[in-house]
């Protein structure tokens, strides 16, 4: 796939993690805080998750046992 062909990134706003890990908002600031989650980067002033860190950190989690 050349760079052109490169889907765009896609980000996620922590309410949307919230509901893609089934838990509270707050919850969301602890998974990054501990590490299960990558952290957040500011576009701006809202915190954003990229969503292909996201997946790499699930599949790092189901595969490593964490």
């Amino acid at each position: 796939m050349t760079n052109a062909e490169q889907k765009p990134k896609q980000y996620l706003r922590k309410k949307a993690v919230a509901d893609r890990y089934q838990v509270n908002v707050r919850t969301v600031d602890r998974m990054a805080e501990d590490g299960r989650i990558p952290p957040p980067i500011h576009k701006g002033k809202f915190p954003l998750w990229d969503t292909d860190g996201l997946d790499r950190s699930d599949r790092k989690t189901v595969v490593g046992g964490k």
